[in-house]
């Protein structure tokens, strides 16, 4: 009989499935948790050129009625909208004076087994106005 139980406590069937269910969670985290940062340094670097784009085309055409518009089109596919884009001018609008374009997106961030949390993603690019009506 002491021998029968030794043999039942010394045989190791199962321990690897009982390892990988204690690993799996962990792992599972590790992954989304990847992919998520990837996402959101992938609009980010959307976001800022976006940003880039807008400013340059500011630089060389302040008034443009469409330029909203097209900062929105080059943040594709980060769907921001008019009211994430601020373009100012601080220091006047003479020949030189720089002219900012400030972009701010907030992108969710979702990890299962985990949660879930709202980032603000934030870029501003200053050029020089090089002609203004």
């Amino acid at each position: 009989m002491i021998i029968r139980r030794h043999r039942i406590i010394k045989s190791e069937k199962g321990a690897s499935a009982v390892e990988f269910a204690l690993i799996l969670p962990i792992l599972i985290i590790l992954v989304f948790g990847i992919v998520q940062f990837g996402i959101a340094f992938n609009n980010y670097i959307t976001i800022t050129h976006a940003a880039r784009e807008g400013a340059r085309i500011a630089a060389v055409d302040l008034n443009n009625p469409d330029l909203e518009n097209i900062i929105i089109e080059r943040a594709f596919p980060v769907q921001i909208t008019e009211d994430d884009i601020v373009i100012s001018t601080p220091e006047g609008t003479n020949i030189g004076d720089p002219v900012e374009v400030e972009i701010t997106y907030n992108i969710s961030i979702t990890i299962p087994l985990v949660g879930s949390w709202d980032i603000p993603l934030k870029n501003k690019a200053i050029m020089r106005l090089e002609y203004y009506e």
